[in-house]
């Protein structure tokens, strides 16, 4: 007879994984473990186990950052990969049985994500019926807070029982003319109306830095501000890699002397949402948020492994 021969399986672990993920789409390990709610040397220990099957590191250090090794942004790539089948499997999994009517919201800078969620809330929820909302986070947040909105992925920060944090986004600045932005001059601006968080995002760089600058145009809308930025009125802070997208033109590096920094983005949902729908649509906006760039470059990350 011959032998019999064990295979033992290796498999990677997806909680690991998840933590890989987030370390690098929040940019340290502290948020990391904030994000999972998760201790530090948890965190810690996800990677050490990860580099037990990598046989060496996941992150080197470059001067004050971290940065993924080479096998590390191999094994990121696979992460992501697996945590995308994941959580499309656990929301098609648990998802409610039964008819059910559910209305989404949507940023408008986040527009291009509500095709991608109507799609996996479809799949996820095969009886259900979607009415969508695309409009400012502010409104959209006071929506659900009054129920005539169910969940909606908005941009700001996450606050209350009621609102989870995805993470945050990477800003860019675009003008249709970059030599009104030289040096000493008063930096005509294209700002979304009030209220909005970005707005008050933008203000605050501005001030911040102690620069000039003047309110060129305002709008409630994001087609009137895109527009009056192509038309020349001024500089605006928005999603970076959007310029295509929306035939913006980006200031070139150098102009600005400083970055626009980050903003947070978050779901919310109504008091009344069902928890298995709460957690099937926050699966979803997890996955699809991926598209977005994010506030870290997938190769950096910053902090220390503590």
């Amino acid at each position: 007879m011959k032998a019999e021969r064990t295979i033992k399986s290796r498999n990677l672990d997806v909680s690991q994984l998840r933590t890989l993920n987030t370390i690098v789409e929040t940019g340290s390990f502290r948020r990391a473990a904030d994000a999972l709610s998760l201790t530090q040397p948890a965190v810690s220990y996800h990677i050490r186990r990860l580099e037990a099957v990598l046989h060496g590191p996941v992150f080197v250090r470059t001067g004050s950052r971290l940065e993924l090794s080479n096998a590390g942004e191999e094994l990121l790539f696979y992460a992501r990969k697996i945590l995308t089948v994941n959580d499309e499997a656990i929301a098609r999994l648990t998802a409610p049985k039964g008819g059910l009517r559910l209305t989404i919201g949507v940023s408008e800078q986040l527009e291009d994500l509500l095709e991608n969620l109507l799609l996996g809330l479809t799949r996820a929820l095969p009886r259900v019926t979607l009415t969508a909302r695309v409009g400012a986070s502010e409104h959209l947040t006071a929506r659900t807070a009054e129920q005539e909105t169910d969940i909606a992925v908005v941009i700001g920060c996450a606050r209350g029982e009621r609102s989870r944090s995805l993470g945050s986004l990477q800003l860019a600045w675009y003008a249709q003319d970059a030599a009104s932005l030289a040096a000493g001059r008063s930096i005509p601006m294209v700002l979304p109306a009030e209220p909005c968080n970005t707005r008050t995002h933008i203000i605050s760089i501005l001030d911040a830095q102690g620069v000039p600058w003047h309110v060129a145009y305002e709008g409630p809308d994001l087609a009137g501000l895109r527009a009056a930025t192509r038309a020349g009125l001024g500089v605006i802070g928005l999603l970076a890699d959007c310029a295509e997208k929306w035939n913006l033109t980006p200031v070139p590096g150098g102009t600005l002397p400083f970055h626009p920094g980050f903003v947070p983005v978050s779901f919310v949902h109504a008091p009344d949402t069902p928890p298995d729908v709460i957690e099937v649509a926050f699966s979803l906006a997890q996955v699809t948020l991926r598209q977005v760039p994010l506030a870290d470059d997938p190769r950096r990350v910053t902090g220390s492994a503590a």
